[in-house]
């Protein structure tokens, strides 16, 4: 099987090599971006392979159909970024990563929320700039917190069980409870954890309902002063109406992995004078807001588990035609 990878970080490319051992495809690593190539850059790949980075939209989907393309792996757990209903339409398997390592997403959560609550990142530019002084960095303790956790799936679990540590109080809401954490949560109405949270986390997916359900109306019944944290996805946030509450002083600290447009400048090195988002730059200018690049997962482990989930679905493909972690 020819398979052909896109935006394969060079870190990373030594453990595919390491692994390809075992499997045996023909890789090649791709030099041309997936969204703007057409289906002649495509032809003569059985399968490719991608990341969240990659829209798989319905015109693309004709284009791989054309070249000769019959799947694509994504090393990602989310769907978000491929419509499933064109790639069923044309014909194209395609198979995720449903689990790598949901701990090093909650680990990246729960660092951000200390971040907010230590002014960490007002701190580090005092110390750059030799200030040694305590002047606005009086900070809050986690232990004396509500928390609430919008997503009790995999991810949302396992921050959840490093909160638990810390002794503060821990709301979630889920369309569906999640029996391994009712002692340590109380399961909550979404306009009681706005109300009631200090700090408010996102582990939600994104659906169409829930898209921009965090805007002006929810930031206004949110407590004064509350801090919000997204290590989901983009789309749950109105950023405009973030940047305003954050203006105001009505979210008290923000800190988000993920931003909706995120696909025009993610995993490059842009000039800062043609940075498409205006919103996003001002954001990234106040001392209590943290921006991390869609970097949550980026750990050793995580990395490895997303690299031979993605070579065992493959193989199932090559050898059976289906595999057991298809998305449609």
């Amino acid at each position: 099987m020819r398979v052909l990878l896109f935006y394969v970080n060079q870190d990373e490319t030594e453990y595919i090599l390491e692994c390809n051992r075992k499997f045996r495809f023909d890789l090649k690593m791709a030099d041309f971006d997936f969204n703007s190539s057409d289906s002649d850059k495509f032809t003569g790949y059985d399968a490719v392979w991608i990341t969240t980075n990659c829209k798989v939209t319905q015109l693309k989907t004709e284009q791989l159909k054309k070249a000769g393309v019959r799947y694509i792996v994504s090393r990602a757990a989310g769907t978000d970024h491929m419509d499933l209903a064109a790639m069923k339409e044309n014909s194209i398997k395609g198979a995720n990563v449903p689990r790598y390592s949901p701990n090093a997403i909650a680990e990246h959560t729960l660092c951000m929320v200390l971040m907010c609550l230590r002014k960490m990142k007002l701190e580090l530019t005092m110390i750059k700039n030799y200030d040694f002084t305590l002047t606005g960095l009086k900070g809050r303790e986690l232990r004396n917190m509500t928390v609430g956790v919008v997503g009790t799936g995999r991810i949302g679990t396992e921050t959840i069980k490093l909160l638990s540590g810390f002794g503060c109080r821990i709301l979630a809401y889920d369309l569906y409870a999640n029996q391994s954490v009712t002692n340590l949560v109380t399961y909550s109405e979404l306009d009681d954890i706005f109300s009631e949270s200090d700090i408010l986390i996102l582990h939600c997916p994104l659906t169409e309902e829930n898209r921009r359900f965090i805007n002006h109306d929810t930031i206004n019944r949110m407590k004064h002063g509350a801090v919000l944290i997204n290590t989901a996805r983009g789309g749950l946030m109105d950023y405009e109406a973030v940047l305003n509450a954050i203006e105001v002083g009505k979210i008290s600290a923000a800190a988000f992995d993920v931003y909706d447009s995120e696909t025009a400048y993610i995993r490059k090195k842009v000039d800062r004078d043609k940075f498409i988002s205006e919103t996003l730059k001002k954001l990234m200018e106040y001392e209590n807001v943290i921006y991390t690049a869609h970097m949550s997962f980026y750990t050793d482990t995580a990395i490895e588990n997303m690299i031979k989930t993605t070579f065992e679905n493959l193989e199932e493909y090559e050898n059976k035609g289906f595999c057991s972690n298809d998305i449609i």
